[in-house]
């Protein structure tokens, strides 16, 4: 996959499974460095998955719930993004350290 170029949206709200079908997460978003005058994807932030993990993301941002800590924190996480397997950008897979 080395140098392969895949639209970001395509990927946006993709859920990232292993081979045996297991959900990993949800991709929220990506990091990127420049490098010259492109930008190289490093990292894949990857976040719950269903209306709760949604949900529990937006009241975690009301300053209400805040100041009562009520609010959970909305947890991420980010995977490097050698990790994924894209030979099929429509169904994201996790591969994790084998290459």
């Amino acid at each position: 996959m080395a140098g392969r170029e895949v639209r970001v949206e395509q990927l946006l709200g993709r859920v990232v499974r292993t081979a045996a079908g297991r959900t990993v997460g949800r991709i929220e978003d990506l990091r990127a460095e420049p490098e010259g005058d492109e930008y190289v994807v490093r990292e894949v932030i990857l976040g719950g998955l269903g209306l709760g993990a949604m949900l529990f993301g937006i009241a975690a941002q009301l300053p209400t719930l805040q100041s009562l800590g009520l609010a959970r924190r909305y947890r991420t996480r980010a995977i490097p993004w050698q990790w994924l397997d894209l030979s099929d950008p429509e169904r994201p897979r996790f591969r994790g350290l084998e290459q």
